[in-house]
């Protein structure tokens, strides 16, 4: 099977490419996200890993760049040089060894494989559900929001879908939402943004990711205009009751990281993982304070302390009645 056949279905668990650059490339993708695994950096998105990857691999001898350069052969375009490899490459080339079970899909972020709305049936015994509410009893988790008692409500907000899981991996402990672009953008998710402000006793600041070229410019700057009108026409709040902060990719971010193209443009899944996650951790600590997030750690370990007590003591309530 050569690169450019696109298989349907699982593939043979022992496929291997039969070529020493396909051989080459799959020991790239697989030593990169082994580094992403020990790393704790996880989902990476396709186009992500390809950026990871540049510009000299793993050390088996290719070269990744955006636009390899290309030569007409008959009635095709070729790359010139084989060992250039760019993002088609490196997606056909993950999605072969997704089939053949070489890469657990858990380290991929599939923007494509959305949560299904289905109905939600319940076929417990009865035994088996008091089984779990035992457990619920004895073993009681608690967590209290860790934005509670902060001075604004944090969300952010990511152009690229296949961001949003890595993104969410730093956010999450912070109890910051991570939303994917393609449906905040839209009208829909700009009223809903401005809705979800104007039902909290405190301001929202939207922290914004997106591409560093014109469309990722404008789009932030429409997003935040169209939400800010709607929270102050529809729902009458303050015009700085909803702030917008557009924290990456800037110009000095792409620049400093190296990942400007030849036009000027970046995109912010060029950033490597551990830069991004910087920005996310240090715009989202300078807008809460720690001694209100270790407040809520430690009401949320009392609470849970005093669920079986008050279970209990309930139930003997209901004894004596």
């Amino acid at each position: 099977m050569t690169m450019g056949e696109r298989p349907k279905g699982p593939m043979d668990p022992g496929w291997q490419p039969a070529d020493e650059v396909g051989q080459a490339l799959m020991h790239d993708i697989l030593d990169r996200l082994q580094q992403h695994y020990r790393e704790d950096t996880l989902p990476r998105s396709p186009r992500g890993l390809f950026y990871d990857l540049r510009p000299s691999g793993m050390g088996h001898g290719l070269t990744y760049t955006k636009q390899p350069r290309m030569v007409r052969v008959g009635n095709s375009n070729r790359r010139a040089d084989p060992t250039e490899i760019g993002p088609v490459q490196v997606q056909e080339m993950l999605v072969k060894m997704r089939r053949a079970g070489m890469v657990d899909e858990s380290w991929i972020e599939d923007t494509r494989a959305p949560e299904p709305d289905a109905p939600y049936y319940s076929n417990a015994t009865a035994e088996d559900r008091v089984e779990s509410l035992l457990r619920q009893i004895r073993n009681p988790l608690i967590t209290w929001d860790p934005q509670i008692g902060q001075e604004s409500y944090i969300e952010l907000a990511v152009e690229a879908a296949g961001l949003v899981g890595r993104i969410a991996r730093i956010a999450g402990p912070y109890g910051v939402p991570v939303y994917s672009g393609g449906g905040f953008d839209g009208l829909k998710g700009k009223r809903a943004v401005a809705e979800r402000a104007a039902d909290r006793g405190v301001p929202t600041v939207v922290l914004r990711i997106s591409d560093y070229d014109t469309h990722g410019l404008r789009i932030a700057e429409a997003a935040a205009a169209d939400s800010s009108a709607w929270s102050e026409n529809e729902h009458g709040m303050p015009w700085d009751w909803l702030e917008f902060d557009r924290i990456a990719l800037t110009y000095e971010q792409a620049d400093a990281a190296g990942v400007l193209d030849s036009d000027g443009k970046a995109e912010a899944d060029a950033l490597p993982v551990q830069t991004m996650d910087a920005i996310v951790r240090d715009a989202i600590e300078a807008r809460q304070d720690p001694a209100v997030r270790q407040a809520n750690r430690e009401r949320a370990a009392e609470e849970t302390g005093r669920v079986t007590e008050l279970v209990l003591a309930g139930l003997a309530e209901d004894g004596e009645e």
